[in-house]
């Protein structure tokens, strides 16, 4: 289906960073070629996906983002947001957040909003420095306040088989993916733009459907690296060694044929409404 993989692992820093807990963009492409970038800034690595979907033009690429693409069903209905859930979600969030070109960025203010819209107290947000805590967001997960529920259905299942996802809400902390989220999507919603006739977001734009692969067709899909065996071979720090390993399941899911059936888990009506409504879902899970 894909001419070639591309696996992002994003980071919410707020000052420029190479190495560990950085940008890391691995892409692997037909002739088995992998090659791996560490970028300190959003932006800079924004501009490096636009140069590499604008410079083959007519290439079908597959990129894997490692963070969640959505929220728990009724997000959006609870904020008073028209439209389809998950694209209102991403114009609120394209709309609010600020990220500079040195990766200063306003993701812990516009959670406290978010949260006093939401609950009116510090939640479902949760997890910030000492210096943004307040009223309306507090360092620690509160003790109550399960609003809309704390996983989304896809880290519901991947739970139930034993894995430990981490909640869309948890913004700080080792593991946690929700301020990824809240710089990620914002980025992903220019790109949407930006490539309007090429891109799609599976599974909001395609349903549990395999996408299409015309020629120069752009896939946007959430993945989970940690859902896969990532040698430590200590040549490769841990972050670069999961976009490389995640790069290469595609390529080969897609060569075996396996990918196709990836696109279309086997999952209730209720899963799949909401996944494509509003939740999201991570391609390889499997209920």
């Amino acid at each position: 289906m894909f001419d070639r993989f591309v696996v992002v692992d994003w980071s919410a820093n707020s000052t420029p960073k190479l190495g560990r807990d950085s940008i890391w963009i691995g892409v692997h492409d037909r002739t088995g070629r992998v090659s791996i970038t560490n970028l300190a800034t959003r932006r800079s690595a924004e501009a490096f996906l636009v140069e590499l979907f604008e410079v083959d033009p007519t290439a079908t690429t597959l990129v894997g983002v490692d963070f969640s693409l959505g929220y728990p069903s009724g997000t959006a209905a609870a904020l008073g947001l028209s439209g389809a859930p998950w694209s209102a979600m991403w114009t609120m969030l394209s709309e609010q957040i600020t990220d500079d070109e040195r990766n200063g960025n306003n993701r812990f203010a516009v959670a406290t909003r978010i949260n006093e819209r939401l609950t009116g107290s510090a939640a479902p947000f949760w997890g910030c420095p000492p210096l943004a805590a307040g009223r309306y967001l507090t360092t620690t997960k509160p003790h109550s306040g399960e609003f809309l529920g704390e996983f989304r259905m896809v880290e519901a299942a991947l739970r139930n088989q034993g894995r430990r996802p981490f909640s869309s809400w948890q913004l700080l902390g080792a593991g946690a993916v929700g301020s990824q989220s809240l710089v990620g999507i914002p980025m992903l919603a220019r790109m949407r733009i930006r490539f309007a006739s090429r891109l799609d977001v599976w599974p909001y734009t395609t349903g549990f459907d395999p996408p299409s692969a015309a020629p120069g067709a752009i896939v946007v899909a959430e993945v989970w690296p940690s859902m896969l065996d990532v040698a430590d071979t200590g040549e490769l720090v841990r972050d670069a060694a999961q976009v490389d390993t995640t790069a290469q399941w595609l390529a080969a899911a897609d060569e075996s044929g396996e990918l196709q059936a990836m696109f279309s888990p086997e999952v209730s009506a209720e899963v799949a409404t909401a996944a494509t409504a509003e939740e999201g879902w991570v391609l390889g899970v499997r209920c």
